[in-house]
């Protein structure tokens, strides 16, 4: 079962940040064999819930082994990826939303955008639901996927309606903090993403790092690779994308988000830009 609106894949490139073509997109998938992906972003929300198999799932810095039954929000600027652990059937419902599009059914007095942004980027982002809550989840996507049928009576009404409930119940879950959920990512390994996201102007130092953390230099490289699917040098280069986005959206000029993201060559930072997120840091700005 592969229920696809629009059509929607996984980022295939490492840092690749994965376009939206619609305000709303979802999918109820089951996969079978190896569903990994690498640590990418996509430029808008998403709401994950996960029902069956056997995966770890990472944001940020933290690696959660998710249960069925776990719902995991994430934000535009919010890294993550998938590793499946073995080969069982890996099912999970995955809505994706632009942010634009929930403010447009937001009131005044309440924006459907607050559980995906009034949070630390990296935190809150997972609850489990109780078996009565997967139930209430799976009517309210299942209203939604039938406002999408061809020829439904007031479709464009029932569709905002229907996304309206559901994200609507979406924050509902995480209005308070949910139980301590055990992080499985090695300490040294979400040492060195802190540290590169607090380092930002430092040029990349293997040995630098293999000091800091007590690992040597082969291993720390390989088990990064192997936790995040990036490169060391990979991952700085998008985090340094990732802040200067920030810094575009709150309005800085094209050059203060170049040097005020670690950049030290302009040109360097145009052709990066572009290549990972599809388009030049002047026109980013104008769309933000």
């Amino acid at each position: 079962m592969d229920r696809l609106h629009p059509n929607h894949t996984p980022a295939a490139n490492p840092a690749l940040i994965e376009p939206l073509s619609a305000p709303l997109a979802f999918s109820h998938k089951v996969s079978s064999g190896n569903a990994s992906y690498t640590y990418h972003r996509h430029d808008g929300c998403e709401v994950f819930l996960f029902l069956s198999g056997h995966i770890r799932f990472y944001v940020e810095q933290t690696c959660y082994e998710p249960v069925p039954g776990s719902l995991i929000i994430l934000n535009h600027n919010e890294m993550h990826r998938v590793e499946s652990i073995d080969e069982s059937p890996y099912e999970r419902i995955v809505v994706n939303v632009k942010r634009s599009y929930l403010e447009h059914l937001s009131t005044p007095d309440h924006s459907l955008a607050d559980c995906f942004y009034n949070r630390a980027r990296g935190t809150e982002n997972l609850r489990v639901l109780s078996p009565e809550a997967v139930k209430g989840f799976m009517q309210l996507f299942q209203d939604l996927s039938r406002s999408h049928e061809p020829g439904c009576y007031g479709a464009s009404i029932l569709q905002n309606s229907y996304a309206a409930l559901l994200f609507l119940w979406v924050g509902e879950q995480f209005r308070t903090s949910g139980l301590p959920v055990r992080n499985t990512m090695p300490p040294y390994v979400s040492g060195v993403m802190r540290y590169l996201a607090d380092h930002p102007e430092e040029p990349l130092s293997l040995d630098l790092l293999s000091a800091e953390f007590h690992v040597s230099a082969t291993y720390l490289s390989a088990q990064f690779k192997r936790h995040t699917g990036l490169t060391l040098r990979s991952y700085q280069l998008d985090l340094k994308v990732g802040r200067a986005k920030e810094l575009l959206e709150g309005g800085a000029t094209v050059t203060e988000a170049c040097y005020g993201s670690g950049f030290r060559d302009y040109a360097n930072f145009l052709r990066s830009f572009k290549r990972i997120t599809g388009t030049s840091p002047g026109k980013y700005a104008k769309q933000a």
